[in-house]
């Protein structure tokens, strides 16, 4: 198997899978509605929406350096609309699926030759990249945890 083949797998894990860390993405976010994913709680700075809405960011940026290219998406970073619905905290989660399956095919087509290869982050190969996003997936899934309790 291919060194990208398994970090795709570890991701999907992560999303909906056995994960390693013993819960994914999917059953943490599992029963959270829209209110509940708004609220705010001490002492974290950030909602579970915010924290969904990072994760789709930070998504889209390792899709974007993959490509080569130091740059981040046109959308804001930890974004929460003003406006509250079920309807958008829905959308905002099939987003989240939808980002999730395109990294993790822009994974499986990168060439594991490149994995030592400087990324477009100075200091930073794209095998930091992706085992980054990883790790920053651990931290934000422990916040969202958290933030349901």
């Amino acid at each position: 198997m291919r060194e990208t083949e398994r970090i795709a797998d570890l991701l999907i894990a992560f999303y909906e899978g056995d994960c390693w860390i013993g819960l994914n993405f999917k059953q943490a976010l599992q029963g959270v509605d829209f209110v509940t994913a708004a609220q705010k709680k001490e002492p974290f700075n950030n909602t579970i929406w915010q924290l969904v809405n990072h994760l789709i960011y930070w998504r889209k940026t390792v899709i974007i350096r993959l490509q080569g290219v130091l740059g981040n998406p046109p959308m804001n970073d930890f974004y929460q609309p003003k406006e509250l619905s079920q309807k958008l905290w829905e959308e905002t989660l099939q987003h989240f699926e939808e980002v999730n399956e395109a990294l993790i095919q822009a994974i499986k087509v990168f060439h594991d030759d490149h994995l030592d290869q400087p990324s477009p982050m100075k200091g930073q190969t794209f095998h930091d990249l992706l085992i980054g996003c990883m790790q920053h997936d651990a931290y934000h899934l422990g916040q969202i945890v958290m933030l349901k309790k």
